[in-house]
């Protein structure tokens, strides 16, 4: 999602294999997590990053990844591929040289990459350009005149089928989803003026965050949205956030078998943490976590397990995992003041993920000033 990287990413992975024990309330709660066995190994470093510079990365179906970065102060991109011992510039069209906005996403594989670039033109104008990356070789899909509507989010559930979140200007239209499927455009813009997020398994299973009228969930069943009761709603009669009243801006992550997941808040309060799992029919909390800590980001894989990146309001940060019913914690030791991580990404077919970190240049300077921009392999 297009937003300042000092908001912490992070992801959760899920298997349908051990659903059941690990969405079980039954004490062994993501605040009581054992730190794992897990090794930090660094792969990427690049000092003097901007903090609202994102840094994008995709994995890759034999185990690699993609890493979209910044060129510089000024516009424009580098793509760099991961072939399992360095990394290797790859190709990207000339248009990516020229835009400062991208956005990222991925199919779960790995086999495909989407990115929405914003090209700006003469006279404040800008074209929003739709590529698709597959088997080597970008193809540009779209382009509309965008603007301030770019687009803000993106969500690719399998290697034919993505769907596209636009941004809500407050002067203009709404926020509008765009879906690919197959090889076809199709709108399919669920009821709301300011949409903040999708997430999608498929075709038949995806999700959307609405400010209309307060937060809200809605999801689509393959023909139509239905207005799902927001999790943690004060004004709901049976409240599945056990200790809160509400939690603003929770992050999503969906699975092929139609189970979804939502953890927050993005933002250390003095409450518990909560995750939250939905199982085709109502929200239920299926574990608390540690106070004063925020839970930012979820994504799911098909090899088993939950992974969660947390930023305590102190301390180090840290990636939770729930695997087999059990909680575990990868500590960020190695980042020193001033680090927290930006993004997680699992490795398809494998128990390994890719973690995006930053570190504050000047830990007591500015919190708007420069950092250090890292990838780790957890393995």
């Amino acid at each position: 999602m297009r937003t300042a990287m000092g908001m912490f990413a992070a992801l959760v992975l899920a298997s349908a294999c051990v659903l059941a024990a690990d969405t079980a309330v039954d004490g062994r709660t993501a605040g009581r997590a054992v730190e794992s066995s897990y090794r930090w190994t660094l792969r990427y470093t690049v000092p003097g990053y901007g903090r609202d510079d994102p840094l994008w990365l995709v994995p890759a179906a034999d185990g690699g990844a993609s890493l979209f970065a910044r060129n510089g102060p000024g516009p424009g991109w580098s793509m760099l591929r991961w072939d399992g011992t360095s990394w290797r510039r790859a190709g990207l069209p000339a248009r990516f040289g020229r835009t400062w906005g991208l956005e990222i996403g991925g199919s779960p594989s790995g086999e495909t990459i989407w990115a929405a670039v914003s090209v700006p033109g003469e006279e404040d104008e800008t074209t929003e350009e739709l590529w698709r990356f597959s088997a080597g070789r970008w193809t540009r899909r779209s382009a509309w005149d965008s603007g301030t509507n770019a687009v803000d989010d993106i969500a690719v559930g399998s290697r034919g089928d993505a769907w596209f979140l636009t941004g809500y200007d407050p002067d203009g239209a709404p926020s509008t989803v765009l879906r690919w499927s197959g090889n076809a455009w199709r709108r399919e813009s669920p009821p709301g003026q300011e949409l903040t997020e999708i997430e999608s398994a498929g075709p038949d299973d995806a999700w959307v965050l609405s400010r209309m009228e307060g937060e809200r969930t809605l999801h689509w069943n393959g023909s139509s949205w239905r207005d799902v009761p927001y999790p943690c709603e004060p004004a709901s009669p049976r409240l599945p956030c056990r200790g809160r009243a509400h939690l603003n801006d929770l992050d999503l992550a969906v699975r092929p078998d139609g189970q979804a997941w939502a953890v927050g808040p993005r933002w250390p309060d003095g409450g518990a943490s909560v995750v939250l799992h939905w199982d085709g029919t109502r929200w239920e909390q299926a574990a608390t976590g540690p106070a004063r800590t925020s839970l930012t980001a979820a994504r799911v894989d098909p090899v088993g397990g939950l992974w969660i990146v947390a930023a305590p309001a102190s301390g180090s940060p840290y990636v939770l995992n729930l695997r087999d019913g059990r909680w575990t914690r990868s500590t960020l030791r190695q980042g020193g003041p001033g680090a927290y991580i930006a993004g997680v990404e699992p490795v398809p077919g494998t128990k390994r993920v890719w973690v995006q970190t930053r570190r504050r240049d000047d830990p007591v300077g500015p919190p708007d000033g420069a950092v250090t921009a890292t990838v780790y392999e957890l393995s």
